[in-house]
């Protein structure tokens, strides 16, 4: 991360939120090389205290601050005073938690105008906050930001005010933070406050070691896709030079929609059954998938929910659905792992879709065979698979992902169904 900064001849105002024991500072420092700089090194809580002030002591080349302070509260403070920002330099590993819609930080943040769900954002745009006309800002957050509903408006207020610069990837999670169970991919990013934008360098490595590191040059329209209205950021792959497109029409031009299964086992919980019994209709987790259709299976999952006026709007008739699993890891095969149910699999006249699964329909109802087998086979295919992976880097598959793709014709579904047949 240090070693992605200029220094340049200016004077250095370095800003550490949430310092922990000062590793980020002293990276900063010593890539810094006989550069004197002046560090402010927020850190709330005490126990980290003693270990900063220890790191501090050593560089000889920084001036630095302990700020025991709440760094939202206080980057608020300052921008509603119409304090100057001060900062030229910025490096950051914010803690990750979500904060809810009533939460204070949330409350704080929005007062920079920003809407935001999770607190490294709120950090991050604090940190972008505090910095001066094209300061360099570099950090490590979860690449969830990239996609997605949630982020949406962080994403807006982001490129709005920042040139992106450098996005570096780790190839496996389980690699380079094995010891933190992270269950989403981390990015490095290099950004510039007020910077205008250009082209970006690309990375990657397998892990936090970067004995593979591989790095080319790329457009910002590869980026953020022209006329986007979500702004989602892709991150192609360093390795080749070849660009993840998907070529064809959306969903809803073929008729077709997808949404998350809509039993959510846990709230109908009285209502589910081991077993098919009297008065009861499937309910199918991704588990009823796995290798092959197979309904009921035996294991912890219940097999079936009671139909009755309060399951009732939570069913779908029985048909022909494909479907797809919410949660791949980028480890995986696959990200999108799409299965067909065919429409004579099931006797009853509705079934339950559990929440783990997002299911393709058509007004609610199945789809065409034919048109099933081709949509299956395509979310299957390596060209899915690669530009899927270029903006989702969580472990989600949302249906707002599914319903952004391009997809082929009705005509070219069905002729993909008939190489599957053959």
């Amino acid at each position: 991360m240090a070693s992605l900064f200029d220094f340049g001849d200016e004077p250095i105002e370095l800003l550490d939120p949430g310092a922990g024991i000062g590793s980020l500072t002293a990276a900063f420092a010593h890539c810094a090389g006989r550069r004197r700089l002046h560090a402010s090194c927020f850190e709330i809580d005490p126990h980290y205290h003693a270990g900063l002030q220890e790191t501090l002591r050593a560089l000889r080349n920084v001036d630095a601050q302990i700020l025991s302070l709440d760094f939202i509260e206080s980057s608020v403070r300052w921008t509603q005073a119409s304090e100057q920002p001060r900062y030229t330099h910025a490096i950051a590993n914010p803690p990750y938690r979500k904060i809810s819609a009533d939460s204070r930080e949330r409350r704080l943040v929005s007062k920079l105008g920003l809407a935001t769900s999770n607190l490294y954002s709120a950090f991050l745009a604090c940190a972008i906050a505090q910095c001066v006309r094209g300061a360099q800002i570099v950090a490590i957050v979860p690449r969830s930001f990239m996609n997605g509903p949630y982020f949406k408006s962080f994403r807006y207020w982001l490129l709005d005010r920042v040139a992106l610069i450098h996005i570096h990837l780790f190839e496996r999670r389980d690699s380079a933070f094995a010891d933190d169970k992270v269950l989403q991919e981390n990015v490095i990013l290099k950004m510039v406050a007020g910077g205008m934008q250009g082209d970006v360098t690309v990375s990657s490595s397998t892990d936090d070691r970067f004995a593979d590191l591989r790095e080319r040059r790329v457009s910002f329209d590869e980026i953020v896709t022209p006329g986007d209205d979500e702004l989602f950021i892709h991150v192609p792959a360093a390795h080749t030079q070849r660009m993840a497109v998907l070529n064809g029409i959306p969903l809803r031009e073929l008729g077709i929609d997808v949404c998350t299964g809509p039993v959510v086992d846990f709230r109908l919980r009285e209502h589910l059954r081991q077993q098919p019994q009297e008065g009861s209709v499937p309910l199918l987790y991704a588990t009823h998938f796995n290798g092959g259709f197979a309904w009921p299976r035996e294991g912890r999952k219940p097999n079936a929910i009671d139909a009755n006026s309060q399951t009732q709007s939570w069913l779908m008739p029985n048909g022909c659905y494909v479907v797809t699993r919410r949660f791949t890891s980028k480890e995986e095969k696959r990200r999108i792992v799409a299965h067909m149910l065919p429409a004579d699999a099931l006797s009853a006249n509705r079934i339950g879709f559990e929440n783990h699964l997002n299911v393709f329909h058509r007004d609610k109802r199945g789809l065409p065979e034919r048109l099933a087998i081709g949509l299956c086979a395509y979310l299957n295919s390596q060209e899915v698979d690669d530009y899927f992976r270029t903006f989702s880097g969580h472990t989600q598959v949302n249906a707002t992902d599914l319903r952004r793709l391009k997809y082929p014709s009705i005509a070219q579904l069905e002729a993909l169904a008939n190489g599957q047949e053959n």
